[in-house]
């Protein structure tokens, strides 16, 4: 067959394909070995948006064995398509998408000469750089598109590569984040990015406030989604210290469960962050000064109310229904600007008298 008929076929099959929501989306996923981490948590609801809108979309993975999310993420997740690299799975054409987590930066060579629209969903701005060469961009790749969380990120990644087209997707706090109905208990639920911080933290308080032995920390790694939320809700205080940390769930979820919190500022401060609605510092020495001060006044019942009313609201913008929309949206745009570029190419490839 003639390549420039075979080319031609080719096209019109996918655009067939586009105009019939017949294009596929995978979603590259790091295996978390069962572990919760909210950047893979974002991957599976994009895909669960795009199949419930109608799309064919897939949790793509690299390696044969993969673990899965349903220790921490349950059924309504794990149960999604899935497809796999290793076993050849990903055949794609001119009508599918291929997103791709900043950190895979190594994986983008593989991907380069795909006949697909690659997409970078960029949600640490830390580890954009990680692993790529020097002098590289991701336009290099052939990726076009990328997808972030914050307009700081925006920013940040436009000074990077001015000619990818960037798109701001804010993050969920998922519906299982409630204030509890019962009193909080003098628990402090703590999470950061290293567990020997929480460690840390943890060892220096009760050395340095052996009146609070009585008080209990939680560390709140390895937990389902369900026994994460209810955790919150009956904290009567909430840590974080993650400081490459690009947008921030943990402290939003708290909030919405009225668990008030103790920060320490990221290098990126979340837009979110408001001096009224937490107990923010940029130095991570104090954090135990801190707890300390947060629970004399807790047991006195003299916190200020300011907090408590600045935290009510602050989650409020991040529901899943707004995700679903943003997302779906998005993606549908994509297929427009698709559905135009490949139109022009099909009527250049088209014998003359089929033009006229």
């Amino acid at each position: 067959m003639d390549k420039q008929l075979q080319q031609l076929q080719q096209l019109e099959n996918g655009l067939d394909k586009l105009q019939n929501k017949g294009s596929k989306f995978y979603f590259l996923t790091q295996d978390t070995e069962g572990n919760a981490m909210a950047s893979v948590d974002t991957s599976y609801r994009y895909v669960k948006h795009l199949i419930e809108a109608g799309y064919n979309a897939y949790v793509l993975y690299e390696k044969a064995e993969y673990k899965g999310v349903e220790s921490w993420l349950g059924s309504d997740y794990s149960e999604l398509p899935h497809a796999n690299i290793a076993s050849g799975e990903l055949k794609v054409g001119p009508q599918d998408f291929v997103v791709i987590p900043e950190i895979y930066g190594n994986t983008l060579e593989q991907l380069t000469n795909m006949p697909c629209t690659k997409i970078v969903l960029a949600q640490s701005h830390d580890y954009i750089l990680e692993t790529l060469n020097p002098g590289f961009g991701w336009s290099n790749y052939g990726v076009t598109k990328c997808i972030t969380t914050t307009e700081e990120q925006k920013k940040y990644i436009s000074t990077l590569f001015p000619s990818v087209q960037i798109d701001v997707i804010s993050p969920v706090i998922s519906d299982y984040f409630l204030p509890s109905e019962k009193p909080k208990k003098p628990i402090v639920a703590i999470h950061t990015r290293d567990q020997r911080t929480t460690m840390k933290i943890i060892k220096t308080f009760y050395l340095q406030n052996p009146q609070f032995k009585w008080l209990t920390f939680r560390d709140m790694r390895g937990m389902s989604k369900e026994d994460f939320a209810e955790a919150l809700g009956e904290s009567c205080l909430s840590v974080w210290v993650d400081r490459i940390s690009s947008f921030g769930t943990y402290p939003l979820e708290s909030m919405r469960c009225g668990t008030p919190v103790i920060g320490v500022l990221p290098i990126m401060k979340p837009e979110w962050v408001t001096k009224e609605n937490g107990i923010w510092t940029q130095d991570e020495s104090t954090v135990v000064e801190t707890i300390a001060s947060f629970m004399k006044n807790w047991l006195e019942d003299a916190l200020p109310e300011e907090l408590y009313t600045s935290m009510e609201n602050v989650a409020d913008p991040y529901t899943m229904e707004k995700e679903s929309e943003s997302v779906v949206k998005y993606f549908e745009t994509l297929i427009t600007e698709k559905v135009t570029e490949m139109e022009a190419s099909v009527n250049k490839l088209k014998p003359v008298e089929e033009n006229v």
